[in-house]
């Protein structure tokens, strides 16, 4: 039976972490072998979930894997590659683990381990609320910032201690999913406070700003100015779109990640709502990122799931299986009727 947890009832003005089902507890406490998954194309709060959870069930003393996707191709979690597993194979599979899955509530942001997990018993953690329903149990805060408070909250409830090295995890996924603190609201004095606790523990901010936004070649500057170069605007400004190609792999040799900064930059521009970013993987596969401004009424993770993607109201993604061209006229449109 699914075990379902959300934040419900009326919205209140401040904003506390519901209590976690027992059940996900004893799955927890009880079963000895874990994969843990995440989202295809994973950022800093996907794979910083993955490797908290991995710590706190080893000094639980439970057997855990790891295993992602991919493309790990961010400068600041390429590096952490081997530490995960392409594919849950039948050997592994027999072993009957338990899959946690963190950052992600919709099977299709799983790529092909999606199917390699079937019939395993799954526990979800995300602030996610888009997509598919699926898992044996889920925990699900929307309002959460990150999935990485919500694993925080795992800790807190099964009373293991958060060493200086978790910490530095949690608060990483935290910083990335926030913009280093700039998309909190009003109301939110918890996520703050939970900033601090990590603080407490060693977590240097500095040095996580660093981690977030340094290090970058300039073939990477190079590849920025190139997509705000092909940055066009539709419908009176309200939307803008860029878009990467295939030759771009050959001629920007970054092992980061420009979206990010692109985002930032387009949704600066007055008057901008929502901003569409193309990216060509092959001539018939189209990674889409969507992002809206704090202003827009247009939920872009609703919009990603009509495309086979998810996400939240302000940012989402999605992987469509279509020519660059295809999805770009197809989104432009379905973009143009909700505005």
């Amino acid at each position: 039976m699914e075990r379902n947890r959300k934040s419900s009832g009326a919205p209140s003005m401040v904003f506390a972490y519901p209590p976690i089902d027992e059940e996900i507890l004893n799955v927890l406490r009880n079963r000895e072998e874990f994969v843990i998954v995440g989202h295809v194309s994973p950022d800093g709060d996907c794979i910083s979930s993955q490797m908290a959870m991995k710590a706190l069930l080893l000094k639980m003393g439970k057997t855990v894997h790891l295993a992602n996707a991919g493309p790990f191709d961010r400068a600041e979690i390429v590096h952490l590659r081997a530490d995960f597993l392409t594919h849950i194979d039948e050997d592994l599979h027999r072993h009957n683990p338990v899959v946690v899955v963190v950052d992600c509530s919709a099977p299709e942001r799983l790529g092909h381990l999606a199917n390699e997990i079937e019939g395993l018993t799954t526990v979800i953690f995300d602030h996610h609320s888009n997509g598919e329903q699926f898992g044996t149990y889920r925990y699900i805060i929307p309002r959460s910032v990150s999935t990485t408070l919500i694993i925080m909250q795992v800790y807190k409830a099964l009373d293991i201690v958060i060493t200086e090295e978790v910490a530095e995890h949690l608060f990483f996924g935290f910083a990335t999913d926030t913009g280093f603190f700039k998309f909190i609201n009003a109301y939110r004095g918890e996520t703050l406070r939970l900033a601090a606790e990590l603080v407490d523990l060693g977590v240097s901010p500095n040095m996580m700003n660093t981690k977030m936004t340094g290090g970058k070649n300039l073939s990477y500057v190079k590849y920025l100015g190139k997509l705000i170069d092909r940055s066009e605007p539709h419908f009176e400004g309200k939307l803008m779109t860029s878009c990467s190609f295939l030759t771009d792999n050959g001629q920007f040799i970054t092992s980061d990640k420009p979206s990010d900064a692109l985002y930032t930059m387009l949704l600066s521009i007055k008057g901008v709502q929502v901003v569409l970013f193309f990216k060509e993987l092959s001539e018939g596969t189209t990674e889409v990122g969507f992002r809206a401004s704090h202003q827009s009424h247009i939920d872009v993770g609703a919009l990603a799931e009509r495309f086979g993607g998810g996400g939240h109201k302000k940012a989402a993604g999605a992987t469509v299986q279509q020519p660059i061209e295809v999805v770009q006229k197809n989104l432009i449109a379905a973009v143009g009727k909700l505005i």
